[in-house]
């Protein structure tokens, strides 16, 4: 199934999205400034994702990206999300990661 166009599955008919990595694979280029490609691409994937949740759901993603370089992507196309970020997994050593709780704003 093409993620850009999921059409076999119902609006508002799933309660959890979860992405660890497909959203990732779909930005290159520069994180200030994307390529239309990657606008493009990431505007339908997150778009239909809006789509087939429930009112009530929530879309679970996981990135070692900036939030500040993600929010845009995450924000275009009047996708009207309630966005919580946690970082993860920081600490003196390594590198922290962000998890993103989006949930359609009511």
């Amino acid at each position: 199934m093409d993620i850009r166009h999921m059409d076999g599955i119902a609006s508002q008919s799933i309660d959890v999205a979860f992405d660890k990595c497909t959203l990732d694979a779909m930005i290159y280029g520069s994180p200030w400034n994307p390529p239309p490609e990657v606008v493009q691409n990431a505007s339908q994937y997150l778009g239909e994702v809006f789509r087939v949740l429930k009112s009530d759901g929530v879309f679970l993603y996981i990135t070692y990206r900036q939030p500040h370089f993600i929010r845009p992507l995450l924000q275009r196309n009047g996708l009207d999300w309630e966005i919580q970020v946690e970082t993860l997994g920081a600490s003196d050593s390594s590198f922290g990661y962000s998890g993103f709780i989006c949930k359609p704003k009511k």
